[in-house]
């Protein structure tokens, strides 16, 4: 696989975990309990990294509109209120430079992807710049909003400290955002990495990468709070090491004494843990199944078509290193049946 390739797959995998379902507004973790408590690894390896390349090479970028000489004010549009942020003067290290802020604003978007909840294109005469900066881990980020209709979208562009605005990338594409809740971004490409949350002035923002075991047994959460940098909650943070029920990273914010969960919260970067070299011939079922059953996991029956079910009966909630262990132990059990 290429690097192209595994860039694709990598933001695949990254929209997967933290896609909200239209109906339900409700949290990674509520997605996630349900992936965990029912696995599903369809046998099709094949097939879904054509689709990967199918969707690599439609995902272009925009042809830039004309530098505006300055940052256009926010736009007065009919229907719901903007959200707080895009109202507000913007934030960060760089956000007293009036000319790159403008370069900034214009950078190109990718068109709206599939499943996105939006499919008209942005309205760029209300692109707006509401963060950028250079964050610590030898970042630079810039964060756009911009109207849809009646709705409003999100783009986050990223690059090394000190790049100019046309070496910047999406760092995760275009997204629909509440008027109402906060965002948040973070790099977790290494063990520790930036994290920024965008929400309104005086709100503070808690951070817990893991829940982890204590030498009594229990299960214990150390909980930070970001320290606020220019003008937002911002941190060099530890990475998540597992994603699944209740051992995912946890993140909230604090406003007049009300603790509530963030549900946005979008990521850039392929973890060090992550496997990012996948097979093109899918494995071997009947393979699949033993290893799984001499691992203590349950596989049920399911079509030839669907691929392998399996859950893991064992009781007891687990620390998020525990359930990384899981999550490997099964990956290992797919990747070690693939016939050479």
């Amino acid at each position: 696989m290429t690097d192209a390739e595994q860039d694709v797959r990598a933001r695949l995998t990254r929209l997967a975990r933290q896609a909200r379902s239209p109906e339900d507004a409700g949290t990674l973790d509520r997605v996630l309990d349900v992936a965990r408590s029912r696995r599903l690894r369809a046998l099709c390896w094949l097939a879904a990294a054509v689709a990967v390349l199918v969707l690599g090479t439609t995902a272009t970028l925009a042809r830039p509109d004309p530098v505006p000489a300055v940052q256009a004010a926010p736009a007065t549009r009919t229907g719901p209120p903007p959200p707080a942020v895009y109202d507000q003067p913007p934030r960060g290290s760089l956000a007293g430079d009036p000319a790159l802020v403008a370069e900034l604003a214009a950078l190109p978007w990718s068109a709206p992807p599939s499943g996105s909840g939006y499919s008209r294109p942005f309205d760029p005469a209300t692109r707006r710049v509401v963060y950028a900066a250079d964050v610590p881990g030898g970042h630079r980020w810039a964060v756009v909003m911009a109207g849809n209709g009646s709705q409003w979208v999100l783009n986050w562009f990223a690059g090394p400290s000190g790049a100019a605005p046309a070496d910047l990338t999406e760092a995760f594409g275009p997204v629909q955002v509440s008027a109402a809740d906060p965002v948040a971004l973070m790099d977790v490409s290494a063990d520790t990495g930036p994290l920024v949350v965008l929400t309104d002035p005086g709100v503070t923002a808690e951070y817990s990468a893991t829940l982890d075991r204590a030498p009594d047994g229990s299960l214990v959460r150390d909980v930070v709070t970001l320290p606020e940098v220019d003008g937002v909650p911002l941190g060099l943070v530890r990475g998540p090491v597992a994603y699944g029920p209740g051992t995912s990273p946890e993140l909230h914010v604090r406003r007049d004494g009300a603790r509530t969960s963030v549900d946005l919260l979008l990521t850039t970067g392929t973890p060090p843990w992550a496997r990012t070299q996948f097979p093109t011939s899918p494995p071997d079922r009947a393979a699949v199944a033993e290893c799984l059953v001499a691992n203590g996991f349950t596989v049920e029956a399911a079509p030839p078509s669907a691929g392998v079910y399996y859950e893991d009966p064992r009781t007891g909630d687990l620390s998020s290193a525990e359930q990384a262990d899981r999550d490997r132990t099964s990956e290992d059990c797919f990747l070690g049946a693939v016939p050479e």
